[in-house]
């Protein structure tokens, strides 16, 4: 039997880790699979995913800037895609259709409960209008947030937006502000205090620059890699039905 196949597709997607953490779950579970990154501009999209499909991939995880867009190429969205409005993991089923569920927000919810934050009756503040940043928002709505603030990085007033991530409970950065070695906090030092809890959801190996400033400020900050496994394991075991290893995954990032 050949090894299954997976990958992450995005773009830019050369960043990602998506690749050592699966690895590392692959090992620990006994699973002869592989996981590969590709990146893909948007007017390529469909045909990349058709392509993969025809070769016998098993499964994708998506990212930014695809996670809104590939809805469309959705046969049966879980209830998750509905609810949340974007989608981050395709399983491609035997009939030849596409299924498609949205993870990030049971990575959100998962990271969050890890350090004893719960969403109900708080005020969220989202930097990010995104796939991720409009599906949190929504997840935190669902869950009962008493206010969510959603903002893009270049809003009609700095200072409202500012004035809304001081006064919350929760600050989420969802933009891809991190990525790139260089880039610095998206919000003012003076947006941070102790008794925040700040999520960076960029998943990179260096402490992302959002929740560095966060921390340096006095608040509980961070970082993607929760994130990127409360997700990614969710992703694997809808494509498998196995449980995975999410310290090993953890682990392999840290």
């Amino acid at each position: 039997m050949s090894a299954l196949k997976f990958a992450v597709i995005g773009h830019p997607v050369a960043h990602s880790l998506s690749p050592v953490m699966h690895a590392a779950n692959f090992r620990s579970v006994g699973l002869d699979a592989e996981y590969d990154k590709f990146d893909v501009p948007p007017g390529e999209l469909e045909g990349f995913v058709r392509a993969r499909q025809r070769e016998g991939y098993t499964g994708l995880n998506v990212t930014v800037p695809h996670k809104i867009a590939v809805m469309s190429l959705l046969d049966r969205p879980d209830e998750s895609v509905v609810r949340y409005g974007a989608c981050n993991t395709l399983k491609f089923e035997r009939d030849g259709s596409i299924s498609g569920w949205n993870t990030d927000v049971i990575g959100f919810v998962s990271t969050l409960a890890a350090h004893g934050f719960k969403l109900k009756g708080r005020k969220v503040f989202i930097l990010g209008r995104g796939g991720a940043g409009s599906a949190l928002a929504r997840c935190a709505e669902y869950e009962g947030a008493a206010a969510v603030s959603v903002y893009g990085r270049n809003p009609d007033s700095v200072e409202v937006r500012d004035a809304k991530a001081r006064e919350a409970d929760l600050v989420v950065n969802a933009t891809p502000v991190g990525l790139k070695p260089g880039d610095v906090c998206p919000l003012p030092v003076e947006c941070f205090h102790p008794g925040q809890l700040v999520l960076d959801i960029i998943p990179t190996k260096e402490f992302p620059p959002m929740a560095a400033a966060a921390r340096a400020a006095g608040a509980t900050a961070v970082d993607g890699l929760e994130f990127l496994v409360g997700q990614g394991a969710k992703s694997f075991e809808i494509w498998t039905g196995i449980s995975a290893d999410r310290a090993a995954m953890l682990a392999a990032l840290r």
